[in-house]
């Protein structure tokens, strides 16, 4: 990996960063992803201005990526199973019955089944499609929002923000409206993909759409100014509950984070195909074949409330 000049850190506003240069995943353009050598975060090289993400991910990104503007019944399901998934992760910490609101809310999957599983849910999203979808399939209370438009007056017991941080240009700004949204002793609940994950292909890893890539250093650094980690899982993905302190965290990013700037660095050098193939990629591409058919047996014929409410009488939330 190269030194890299003129970097700005979305995390710690650090200077200094090494790279290297990849292509995305969907598209195969040419993207640089660079690693901050004072707090570790590794992010892209090449950041958008406010009004290109603004305008992007409320118009173009479900069909630059996915090649469509509302969901499929296949996507329905897939969504549903994840948002069955992360109840039951939350479910421990969490007061169910509560107010909460899903940031990134998507097609609605999720506050629809956390509504029926008695959370007072609400969500928002950029997506004009996706999110229109939601509101008349599911009949929840969608916005389209963003997240500075959120009232200094609405307060919530849990905010959710799951495959949002890695798509932020000023993830610091956000957790810290998180913090101020959330009630006293109100909890922050993130999932992102993780870059320490040796079962996920490169080639489905590094998008121009992501700007920020976490490990489990990086994103605990990010949350633990606002909050206490109370459960963090790390698999394919980072899955973290965090409750709100009773005041900010005096949190120092001058002083470099060794460990930090030591994992970085090396994942975004030895995220590879070898790698991936090392620990089971080709098995994992068989197990795609059974996930089709159960994708298929669970949405075929479906309506997409229906899908969602065969899901929820499957799990145990």
């Amino acid at each position: 990996m190269k030194a890299l000049l003129n970097f700005s850190c979305l995390i710690c506003s650090g200077s200094t960063a090494c790279h290297r240069n990849l292509k995305d995943a969907k598209t195969s353009q040419p993207i640089r992803i660079a690693c901050c050598q004072t707090c570790g975060t590794v992010q892209t090289a090449q950041m958008p201005t406010a009004d290109e993400l603004s305008e992007f991910y409320s118009i173009a990104y479900r069909k630059k990526y996915k090649n469509i503007s509302q969901p499929k019944p296949k996507h329905i399901y897939r969504a549903g199973k994840m948002a069955a998934e992360r109840l039951q992760k939350m479910k421990p910490f969490v007061q169910t019955g509560s107010s909460l609101l899903d940031v990134g809310a998507g097609g609605g999957e999720f506050t629809y089944l956390a509504t029926a599983n008695g959370f007072k849910a609400s969500g928002i999203d950029l997506n004009i499609g996706y999110l229109e979808f939601g509101r008349d399939a599911y009949q929840v209370p969608l916005e389209v929002k963003d997240l500075s438009a959120i009232s200094q007056k609405q307060k919530f017991n849990t905010i959710t923000l799951f495959h949002v941080l890695e798509h932020l240009a000023q993830p610091r700004n956000v957790i810290k409206k998180m913090y101020e949204t959330l009630n006293d002793g109100g909890h922050l609940v993130v999932e992102v993909p993780s870059l320490e994950s040796k079962k996920t292909s490169p080639t489905n890893h590094f998008f121009a759409a992501h700007l920020a890539y976490y490990t489990s250093l990086s994103l605990t650094a990010l949350l633990e100014e606002y909050f206490e980690i109370e459960f963090l899982e790390n698999s394919n993905i980072l899955f973290v509950v965090g409750q709100k302190l009773p005041k900010p965290a005096t949190k120092k990013w001058s002083k470099a984070n060794v460990k930090s700037v030591e994992l970085g660095s090396q994942r975004l050098r030895n995220k590879t195909f070898p790698e991936y193939l090392m620990n089971g990629g080709l098995l994992r591409a068989f197990n795609s074949i059974p996930k089709y058919f159960d994708e298929k047996r669970g949405s075929d014929g479906l309506q997409a409330k229906a899908i969602l409410d065969k899901i929820n009488n499957s799990f145990e939330i």
